[in-house]
Formats: structure tokens, sequence, C-alpha cells
């Protein structure tokens, strides 16, 4: 069997850490693998799964990637991979045409993973027309349902995302070398409490909610800071208005960015709590709640999408109605003095939903077979 991963880019991400968790699981049983997508900060761990890796451009927004349509089916021809799993919108489009330049009897199964909520429109349609289409969530099977009228209930397959006990074991402490070494970096966190928001700088993440919520707690709680552990897509700007925001809010000696970093779970070992406050639209899964409560530590969410669902199951006390602020800052204020206590979980399992994406693999290679 040969899979080809194909997305955008090996940034730091959702989909891209699937894409590479799948890679990492796939080759480690033997079976040939290929991440179609321009390399990025996990790229190294990509290929050290013993994937191959083409660094090919295909989610770049420029009228020159429709050559890797041509490209693409040439080698799709030559080495003749069983499914093509897309993780992104243009790299499915790029993938899709080149599948139909192919004779019929050559082509690979097109597979896509609906990673969030993509916006309704043909350009994103894509994303539904896959022989399966995975979804990250129960509530984003249900938004693709809703969507795209055309996608059948039977064919749209719940996986949800999941997380490694090993990787965030519970109980793990951050070393005292990291953490002197990341006060060296960020001098303004040395004696502070952490509250940290971690994820992609975007619009939607509930960045400016965060703001006020340490606004709130400034004055008579001086040792919290607030910590945004992410950073933008390249070429966004809104890390410049969040900044900007912080200084008119007063609070610019309260809040730290840092920017992508690949050491997520010393930064949540070293936190009080771990807050998801994603919004309009809500998180499609939550992958950070997942490793924090791993960890055991406390998490605060807003109770909706992906997140109610890993909340209910693992941490219900740190589930919230949606937008409500006089309940965000009360439970805050609770947890730092309660510390409340995560029990173990094993919820969400990366293992088990590996296992589940290799069984839609062999399930496609079975209705293959003549």
């Amino acid at each position: 069997m040969h899979i080809v991963q194909a997305l955008v880019s090996l940034n730091i991400g959702g989909s891209e850490l699937v894409a590479t968790e799948l890679s990492e699981y796939l080759a480690g049983a033997g079976t040939r693998v290929t991440i179609i997508a321009a390399d990025g900060p996990i790229g190294e761990r990509a290929r050290a799964s013993g994937a191959n890796h083409l660094d090919w451009p295909i989610g770049r927004k420029r009228l020159s990637t429709l050559r890797y349509i041509k490209r693409l089916a040439a080698w799709f021809a030559a080495e003749k991979p069983d499914i093509v799993h897309v993780h992104s919108r243009l790299p499915a489009w790029i993938c899709w045409r080149a599948i139909c330049r192919m004779e019929p009897e050559l082509r690979p199964v097109f597979l896509t993973t609906m990673h969030g909520h993509y916006s309704v429109s043909r350009y994103s349609s894509v994303m539904a027309r896959g022989r399966r289409t995975i979804a990250v969530s129960e509530h984003i099977k249900e938004y693709t349902l809703k969507n795209y009228p055309g996608s059948r209930n039977e064919d749209v397959i719940t996986i949800h995302g999941g997380a490694s006990n090993s990787l965030f074991p519970y109980g793990y402490t951050h070393s005292p070398a990291w953490r002197h070494n990341t006060e060296l970096e960020f001098p303004e966190l040395k004696g502070k409490r952490w509250l940290l928001l971690p994820g992609r700088v975007t619009r939607w993440k509930g960045h400016v909610d965060f703001m006020h919520l340490i606004k709130a707690l400034a004055d008579d709680l001086p040792s919290i800071h607030g910590v945004f552990v992410g950073g933008c897509r390249a070429g966004s700007r809104y890390q410049d208005e969040l900044e900007t925001l912080v200084e008119k809010t007063g609070i610019s000696d309260r809040i730290t960015f840092t920017g992508n970093r690949l050491d997520i779970r010393d930064w949540m070992s070293a936190s009080e709590m771990v807050f998801n406050l994603s919004n309009d639209p809500p998180e499609a899964f939550g992958r950070t709640i997942l490793e924090a409560l791993y960890l055991g530590r406390p998490v605060i969410a807003w109770d909706h999408g992906g997140a109610a669902e890993i909340m209910a199951e693992i941490f219900p006390r740190g589930a919230i109605a949606a937008l409500d602020y006089q309940e965000l800052e009360a439970r805050t204020r609770h947890f730092l003095e309660e510390h409340p206590r995560v029990e173990p979980s094993s919820a969400f399992g990366l293992l088990a939903s590996m296992d589940k994406h290799l069984d839609v693999y062999q399930e496609l290679m079975r209705d293959q077979d003549p």
C-alpha cells in the first residue's frame, strides 16, 4: 500500500501534525508513505518517520501553483499511489485535477479530511468530494452534512484527532534548565503565574477575549501573566493589531507573545491553566485542550464545537457557556484558588485515532479490488 499525504506545508498546526503522525504510524508499520507539502518546522520530524517528502508548494496561492497539476499527474502515474489523502483545500484541488487527468483505471482513491469549518463555497466543496470524508469531530461531521448536501452520512466518518500519553505524560514537569532559559528569553515571566492560550494567532482563536480576562484579573491578582503560545500565518498582520490593543488596554506588562514553539509541553506544564476560547467558528477539535488535560493541567474552554466533546469526556468542570465572560472570570478565579485536579485519561488517544484511519484506508483498498 502506498499512501500520499498532501497538504499546504509542514508548519506547526493541527492538520500538519495529523499528516505527520499518520506518516509516522504508517511508515512504522512498513507502509510506503509520501508527503507532498512545502517544508516547514516539523519537516525534519516528518522525514525522520521514513516517509518520502516532496517539497512541492501545492498550497501556495499563486497562479504558478497550477503547474503542479501536470507534474502530479505524471508522478501519480509513475509511482502508483493507492490513496491520496488531502488535508487542505488548494492542495486538494491540485491533486483532484491531477487525478482527473489520468486514465480512470489508474487513478488513486481520493480521500479528504475536514479539519475545520471551511467556508461554504465551491472552492471548499472539494473537501467533501472524497470517496470518504473524515471529520475530526462529531461537530465537524454535522457541519459537513449540513453545508454540503451532496455528502452522504455513511461516507462522512468521524475520527477524532488524538494525543499521545507518552509525549504528554500525566504529571510531567519541565526541567529547571528549561524554566531558567525561558525566563532569560522572556524575563517578564519570572515569578509570575502563567495563564496560557496556545494556538495559531488568528482572529477566531479568542485572543481578544483572553486579553480582557487578563485585564479583569490584573488589579487584584498582580502575579497573573497571560501567555500566547503560537505564531501567525505568513503575511498576517493580526499580531500587530493585538499588540496595539494590548498597549491601549494597559496590560502590556501582563501579556507575552512567544511565537511558534516546539516545546509546547513545557509551556503547558509550567502554566497554572490552559484556555481555549475559539469562537466564530468554534474549535473543530482542540488538540491543545487534550494535550494539556493529559498532562494534568486544568483547562477552561467555551462549551461548543469539538472542544465540548473533549471537555465532556475528561474535564467537564472547565466547560463554560460560549461568550459568558462573567463566568469565565469567575471560573478562572476559582481555579486559581482551588487548583482543581484533572484525573488521568486516555480518551481520544493517538493510537486509537491512527488505527481508525488505517481501517478507512484498508476499507478503501478492499473497495478497489476487482
